[in-house]
């Protein structure tokens, strides 16, 4: 493996392991981060875990290889009522939490306390598939990665290891999973296994937030046949426009649609992930509704 020391953000780079029957993952998130983090304030335990939610998506994204999405939810009976990612299979991120704002969230809380009673959801959709694939696992870890990694073992039946960090301007994660294999020592690829994952332990959070995948695998793994691959572009991407509210209230009903506007004046609408906001006033509603309708246009979109 070459040493490559240039680091390299809003990246997602895959490794094998060419003496192994195991791949990897390496990602790490700066803008694309940032561009959550500025569209809300977060408290700093729910930042972390949120940017721990993300990371994670897109390193199961990465190993799902479809044309669609990958979507992480968790939903709780604690602080945190509820926290989305998602990651698209043209590399696009976007994320977002609920929680409850009149009382404060403990710098130090556990992820079980922050999100008491939770369950985590994964769900994958293919595009122009009928069903989307979901699998659930209860939040019954202590970190973001363990319930993931114990999802991985009771769905996928293999051996998978994650870990993740975030702070405050970056995400970094990285994914150890072993293959199905045809060889018929078993007890050969558990060495492998048992070997590599060992390696991969010894990371610390700050190799992980600071070193570019080249460089932190070459010191992991130097004396393995690690081969990685060109990496891929990841960026912040909120797919919600006016035309998709529009067809929102379409679906709500005309009788429903007239009951908001005689109430409130207008109708609002804000797009969790990205916090922007579209106004429709009596006018625009009876284009949706209109036969007719023309297209309705962007200058009410309020940043």
């Amino acid at each position: 493996m070459t040493d490559n020391t240039s680091f390299q953000s809003d990246k997602l780079q895959r490794f094998i392991f060419e003496n192994a029957a195991i791949r990897g993952e390496w990602l790490h998130l700066t803008e694309s981060w940032q561009a959550v983090l500025a569209r809300r304030d977060y408290p700093a335990r729910l930042q972390t875990v949120l940017g721990e939610m993300m990371g994670a998506v897109a390193l199961l994204a990465a190993t799902v290889k479809i044309k669609g999405r990958v979507v992480v939810q968790i939903k709780s009976e604690g602080p945190v009522k509820l926290a989305m990612v998602e990651c698209t299979s043209d590399n696009t991120v976007r994320a977002f939490a609920q929680w409850d704002e009149d009382n404060a969230i403990d710098d130090n809380a556990k992820l079980t306390d922050l999100m008491a009673g939770g369950t985590m959801a994964i769900t994958i959709e293919v595009e122009g598939a009928k069903q989307p694939y979901q699998g659930l696992v209860s939040l019954h870890e202590e970190s973001i990665a363990a319930t993931l990694e114990t999802y991985f073992q009771q769905s996928e039946q293999l051996a998978t290891r994650i870990w993740l960090v975030a702070d405050q301007h970056h995400i970094a994660g990285l994914f150890l999973q072993q293959l199905p294999s045809e060889q018929q020592n078993k007890a050969d690829e558990q060495e492998h296994w048992t070997r590599i994952s060992h390696l991969a332990s010894t990371i610390t959070e700050q190799e992980l937030l600071s070193l570019g995948a080249g460089t932190l695998l070459h010191r992991l793994f130097h004396e393995e046949k690690c081969r990685l691959f060109e990496p891929s572009a990841i960026a912040f991407a909120c797919n919600c426009s006016r035309e998709r509210v529009a067809e929102t209230i379409n679906l709500l009903g005309q009788e429903d649609a007239t009951q908001l506007l005689n109430e409130q004046g207008k109708i609002e609408v804000a797009c969790e992930f990205c916090n922007e906001h579209y106004y429709f006033d009596k006018i625009d509603v009876a284009q949706i509704f209109s036969e007719n309708s023309i297209s309705i246009t962007e200058s009410d979109t309020i940043h």
